[in-house]
């Protein structure tokens, strides 16, 4: 009788043979090396492909979320420029080409987007410096309080402008060189990540925040 069960069990590790069966497997394993490095690196490419279509997903909602608080920003400027200019008008109404030339500015940045829209915001800058300018041949307008109110607002204004559009471009050039290099190049076009230029509007805060040399001359 125990002869017969040590004969069953001699039968049965023989016909599961797991010592040739692991002995094959580890010379497979040894013979064919190669493939777990193809595997592996496989694997890393997944994953690696995987963690930058995701980076890329948040730097371009980044990018739009800091250019919605630059538009904010911009948004008070063009409303304020209505202030100013009927705050011009009512000490200076002779300066029609002046006034015209900030609303025109005004409306051109309101109509437009993209690198136009970054020109005509810069030129906003420029026509509203010139309106502070004219405002040292005119006393009485330079001296008036909510004239002071509004520049200051301006300048305020300005300073936020700035932070944003660095705080945006900075997001930018991170978007960029995520999207350079591999395999981010070839992700932002499959995943179609919008393209985001760099925001600049010229340093106008300075000039705004100079105080103004009243003239009495004739």
């Amino acid at each position: 009788m125990g002869a017969d069960v040590t004969g069953s069990e001699a039968g049965f590790w023989q016909t599961i043979d797991l010592f040739g069966r692991s002995t094959r497997a580890a010379n497979f394993l040894l013979d064919y090396w190669w493939l777990w490095l193809i595997a592996l690196f496989g694997y890393w490419l997944y994953r690696r492909v995987q963690s930058e279509h995701a980076l890329l997903g948040q730097l371009d909602e980044r990018c739009a979320a800091a250019f919605a608080d630059i538009d904010s920003v911009l948004a008070q400027r063009h409303a304020l420029i209505l202030n100013l200019v009927e705050a011009v008008k009512g000490f200076a109404t002779q300066e029609h080409k002046v006034l015209q030339d900030v609303m025109e500015a005004r409306a051109k940045a309101m109509a437009n987007v993209g690198a136009t829209r970054n020109e005509a915001e810069a030129q906003i800058g420029q026509s509203v410096n010139s309106l502070f300018a004219i405002s040292e041949s005119y006393p009485e307008l330079a001296s008036s309080s909510h004239f002071h109110e509004l520049r200051s607002e301006m300048t305020r204004i300005e300073d936020r402008i700035t932070a944003a559009r660095r705080f945006y471009n900075l997001t930018v050039e991170e978007l960029y060189g995520v999207s350079r290099a591999f395999p981010g190049n070839l992700l932002a076009g499959i995943a179609r990540i919008g393209a985001h230029e760099k925001f600049t509007l010229g340093e106008q805060r300075a000039q705004m925040a100079q105080p103004v040399q009243i003239s009495f001359s004739a």
